[in-house]
Formats: structure tokens, sequence, C-alpha cells
């Protein structure tokens, strides 16, 4: 049986997914809708509060060739 990091495992893949993230998957939602992205992007907080995922799924949303839905980022 192969282990699997549970951090890999429930990791959210958009923002919709985000728990108790509210007002920074507002904020980063509205900056890519409208084009302002920032040149640089500092993430910070105590472990488990979703600095990786969201930098994850900014990197992923920036990068997306063919947007198909911008409400579910």
């Amino acid at each position: 049986m192969e282990y699997t990091a549970l951090y890999r495992k429930y990791r959210p893949l958009t923002f919709s997914e985000m728990v108790g993230q509210d007002h920074i998957t507002k904020t980063i939602r509205n900056q890519i809708t409208s084009g302002r992205i920032g040149h640089a992007y500092l993430f910070n907080g105590g472990r488990g509060t979703g600095k990786t995922s969201a930098a994850k799924i900014l990197a992923r949303a920036i990068n997306c060739l063919n947007p198909k839905d911008r409400r579910t980022m």
C-alpha cells in the first residue's frame, strides 16, 4: 500500500475549495478578473493557513491558457 501525505490528498485545487480564507481568495480573484496582477505576492502566516495552496492556485490561474469559468478559480 502506497502512502500519500494528507496535504497532497486534500489540498484545494480552486479558490472556491479554500476554507477560511475568503478575504484572500476574494482579493486575488478580483485582481485576476480585472487583469491587474501584481509582480510579487507575499504569503505569510502560521502553519496550515493555506499559504502554499493559495500560491499554487494563483500560479495555475495566471498561467491558464483557456480559462473556462472565472468564478470557480
